[in-house]
């Protein structure tokens, strides 16, 4: 009886320490292979060299973060494939760092289902904003879509064509940032397919009656299909985009054409002066450096903000009491947090900044204020 006792005993301790041990998991979607693999590897590789410190200095009291990141190659129906994976059979405690509206939509009816969140997609959609178990790190499209039609009217650019996805998240796009023009100028509307390669028959009505200026609420790859259909056909049409377009992709891609560009950020310039004046910044740099030897740009900084972001939440709730529940309701109280260079605050809802900077591509393929 005595040794029964003692076998028990030491039974009951060893599963106690693997509770107390145990990951928290959570789960990303992204595109890792197609034309959008770069934005999925940076989005995935600024929260592990975050989620990597963390664990290595165990901040979490024993508890690790674990990163499930799967490849939806930017198509709604993977994506959907890859969240059924992660929350039923990975059993992530929350969803993070989706790719964009079109990939995240499917992600509802199951956290509605299971009282969970989404963190930190990257989308300023309203379609998802709006629901309470989607929490985010950045400013709405319409908040960006404000700062550009702004700007363009102090030159006295007021005739626009939006240029958006046809789809369902797309179709938000467009009605968020419609509503920002005033009625006096209200502006056309032009749609095109998502992972298409477009030609200028595509632009025809673009083309044929050039704007003052297109504001893009596409990917990079619209963008720079656009400008080059123009410059071919000699115009020189101007193109202003939200930050979904991408801008170190279209840098990359299409720097020559696609100089004069104006992208609206919803993050601090990852390069210059602030790697030396902002803390959250320069932290980033070095984490960044430390995991893969790579360079900060403006998708791996927001990931990284993101995961500094969840870490403070995990934090606050108590990694030992983290589960579905507790890590959803987690991000409804946190309130503010400050990274030391970067605010959130989720005091008035699950929005958790309004910062939006205007930056336009110039020599060197580099983004200047």
């Amino acid at each position: 009886m005595k040794q029964l006792i003692i076998l028990l005993t030491t039974a009951l301790c060893l599963t106690s320490a693997n509770i107390q041990a145990q990951d928290i998991v959570l789960g990303q979607s992204v595109p890792l292979s197609g034309s959008n693999a770069d934005i999925g590897r940076d989005m995935r590789d600024g929260a592990l060299a975050v989620f990597a410190k963390v664990n290595a200095s165990n901040l979490l009291g024993g508890h690790k973060i674990q990163l499930i990141t799967l490849d939806n190659a930017n198509t709604r129906a993977r994506a959907l494939e890859n969240t059924k994976e992660l929350v039923e059979g990975k059993k992530v405690a929350a969803l993070f760092g989706y790719n964009s509206a079109t990939t995240s939509l499917d992600t509802l009816p199951l956290l509605k289902q299971n009282d969970m969140a989404l963190f930190a997609p990257f989308t300023g959609s309203a379609g998802l904003r709006s629901d309470p178990h989607v929490f985010t790190i950045r400013a709405s499209y319409a908040e960006e879509a404000a700062k550009i039609v702004d700007h363009q009217k102090s030159f006295g650019a007021t005739k626009a064509v939006i240029l958006y996805y046809d789809d369902e998240a797309g179709k938000s796009n467009l009605e968020a940032v419609s509503g920002v023009f005033e009625l006096a100028n209200k502006p056309r509307a032009l749609a095109v397919k998502r992972n298409t390669k477009l030609d200028a028959a595509a632009f025809a009505t673009i083309l044929n009656d050039p704007p003052h200026f297109v504001l893009a609420t596409t990917q990079y790859t619209v963008v720079g299909d656009l400008l080059q259909a123009a410059v071919a056909k000699g115009i020189n049409l101007p193109v202003a985009a939200v930050s979904f377009v991408n801008p170190d992709e279209l840098a990359e891609s299409f720097g020559a054409v696609a100089r004069g560009t104006i992208v609206s950020q919803v993050m601090p310039a990852p390069k210059g002066a602030n790697l030396i004046k902002n803390i959250a910044i320069k932290d980033c740099a070095a984490l960044l450096q430390d995991f893969n030897n790579a360079k900060l740009n403006y998708t791996s900084l927001e990931s990284c903000l993101a995961a500094k972001t969840i870490v403070r939440v995990i934090q606050k709730v108590g990694a030992n009491k983290v589960t579905r529940s507790t890590l959803m309701h987690g991000f409804e109280k946190t309130g503010r947090i400050d990274l030391d260079g970067f605010v959130v605050n989720y005091s008035k809802g699950n929005s958790g900044s309004s910062f939006v900077d205007l930056t336009i591509l110039s020599r060197g393929n580099q983004f200047s204020r």
